[in-house]
């Protein structure tokens, strides 16, 4: 993916100066990063080195479109494609008005609860409904409770979803109103959804059936990010500020300031202390409390830029190890994560970073599959140098683990030691090239010198080269100091029998080129068999094809060519 965005940059680079221009757009900046997956800061830097500068500003906005356009993404596939429901600041205004107060949503912080409530008003596409009007079944409506147990998405932590049974007066079940996305506006929190069954209208009682399984999941997310948050802080510094953050019940995403990329060392220091605090089974407990007492706490984090109420929700994990407001659903121990893995760091805008992690069957997953990767790749480091295709057994690998979802500090490391196995292969294959050339100039030379006795002009050969154009010019090299007169083609294949790659080169002397025998017409001929490709100068010419499966066809048609051309029989 890299080298897509490097390649891009080198063309955008030669684009803008041609046009005497010294500005990455916005546009251009962000398809890289968001497309072709090229770090924001990677990009500042090749400009930097190339006299260019990037449209931050125009990038950041970019970025915060694209996160817009996800969040409603998320909010369509939530609600079916529907149009979203929202209250602005005149229809809390309309609830104010109509003595209807915020919601109670202090249940939220309880588990497994069924919390009984009561209907306070029912928000449409074309607003409120009002004088006894239903919303029945089939209908998309918002609910506004006067108590809730759903938690409404904030603090970067998605809402929960769920089910609201509709009660009659006896308690009996009489409908049900599935829900797919909590909002609080100004204190009204909005229960997003479909009625699936009966109907419901202002001022029925309902009760709360929030999916706390899927909550299960979240929580210890929410919980991670915390640990998250002091860990980089550890590794990093005190300088570390948390910029946003994302938790559902798939990951934890952690934006943080920092000015570069962290290394291997940083990554894997970070995960540990999050793998320690799990082990450790450490407490996850909360207090409300006055903000000026929460503020006076040692080592107390809050997110920057972010208002807070009064009194405020402060989280500590552990003793010392985070202590944070927040108003989030969090585990009650560490040790409900059950596992973490941190499977990417990547910039997200200038001097911004994004660690993203797992934890419970995601990250056991991600774990076990990185234990897979390095059993693999200590077995191919077993193996020995000269190994058949021990580099590109190494590279299968390599592209293998690029796209395998494992911690990404792990994932590094194994990337290195792959590195390490391929070079041994190909420094192998090199020496064995050179065995395999030093024997083939011996062959040629034998072969020329019995062509040359038999006053023979042309000569075709099937050489054992590999695909070296470096070999093949030793090979022509030794071949016009033998028989300055003749004319030469060599073919030969990349893996002997295996109907790969193939390569022709030829070298044709101004006297047999007089009579009509042209190089670089000659590999097009021999090549053309199997699709192969060639060119040079008439008298030194070369091509290729890339899979041949009968290279004695190539050999017979390199020969028919120079037959017709010179009229003279030829080996």
């Amino acid at each position: 993916m890299l080298d897509r965005g490097i390649k891009f940059f080198t063309d955008l680079e030669g684009e803008l100066k041609g046009k005497q221009q010294t500005t990455v757009t916005a546009d251009k900046a962000f398809f890289l990063y968001d497309t072709l997956g090229f770090p924001i800061d990677l990009t500042v830097l090749m400009a930097e080195e190339a006299g260019l500068e990037v449209d931050h500003a125009g990038f950041e906005r970019e970025l915060e479109a694209q996160k817009q356009r996800s969040r409603d993404a998320r909010n369509a596939a939530r609600s079916g494609g529907a149009q979203r429901l929202e209250l602005i600041a005149e229809q809390t205004a309309w609830l104010a008005d109509h003595a209807i107060v915020p919601t109670d949503d202090n249940p939220k912080y309880k588990w497994d609860v069924e919390t009984m409530s009561s209907v306070q008003a029912i928000f449409g596409t074309e607003g409120f409904l009002i004088d006894g009007t239903k919303a029945s079944k089939g209908d998309r409506v918002g609910l506004i409770l006067d108590k809730s147990a759903f938690y409404g998405e904030a603090g970067g932590q998605e809402a929960d979803i769920g089910s609201i049974a509709f009660l009659s007066e006896d308690g009996e079940r009489t409908g049900a109103f599935t829900v797919t996305e909590v909002q609080a506006y100004a204190g009204f929190l909005l229960h997003s959804g479909v009625v699936e069954e009966g109907s419901v209208e202002v001022g029925a009682s309902v009760k709360c059936l929030v999916d706390y399984e899927r909550r299960r999941d979240v929580a210890p997310n929410h919980s991670m990010t915390h640990v998250l948050n002091a860990a980089l802080r550890q590794v990093l510094g005190d300088a570390v500020e948390q910029r946003g953050s994302l938790c559902n019940d798939e990951k934890l995403r952690f934006d943080f300031s920092h000015k570069k990329a962290m290394n291997v060392k940083q990554l894997r220091e970070t995960e540990d202390i999050c793998k320690a605090a799990i082990a450790e089974a450490q407490a996850v407990t909360s207090q409300v409390m006055p903000l000026e007492e929460a503020k006076a706490i040692d080592g107390v984090r809050a997110v920057f830029g972010e208002v807070y109420p009064d009194p405020v929700r402060v989280v500590t994990v552990g003793s010392d190890t985070s202590v944070e407001f927040c108003g989030g659903t969090h585990v009650d121990n560490t040790a409900e994560a059950q596992a973490f893995a941190l499977v990417e760091e990547t910039a997200v805008a200038k001097g911004i970073r994004r660690i993203t992690a797992v934890t419970k069957n995601v990250a056991i997953k991600a774990i076990e599959e990185g234990a897979k990767f390095e059993s693999m790749v200590a077995e191919a480091e077993g193996l020995s140098a000269d190994s058949p295709g021990l580099d590109k057994k190494a590279g299968a690998l390599r592209k293998e683990l690029d796209a395998a979802f494992v911690s990404a500090p792990l994932k590094a490391d194994l990337r290195a030691k792959i590195e390490v196995i391929q070079k041994k292969g190909i420094e192998a294959n090199k020496a064995a090239l050179a065995q395999r050339v030093d024997k083939c100039l011996n062959v040629v030379k034998e072969e020329v010198e019995a062509a040359m006795a038999e006053n023979k002009r042309v000569l075709v050969l099937n050489v054992d080269i590999g695909a070296d154009s470096k070999a093949s010019q030793k090979v022509m090299n030794a071949v016009k100091k033998t028989a300055p007169d003749m004319a030469f083609m060599g073919i030969s294949e990349e893996e002997m029998g295996t109907g790969g790659k193939v390569m022709a080169f030829c070298i044709v002397p101004d006297a047999i080129l007089g009579d009509g025998l042209n190089a670089n017409e000659w590999v097009k001929a021999a090549l053309e068999s199997c699709g192969g490709r060639g060119g040079g100068k008439p008298g030194s010419a070369q091509g290729q094809a890339g899979e041949c499966s009968d290279i004695e066809a190539v050999l017979a048609e390199a020969n028919s060519f120079a037959t017709e051309k010179l009229g003279a029989i030829t080996t």
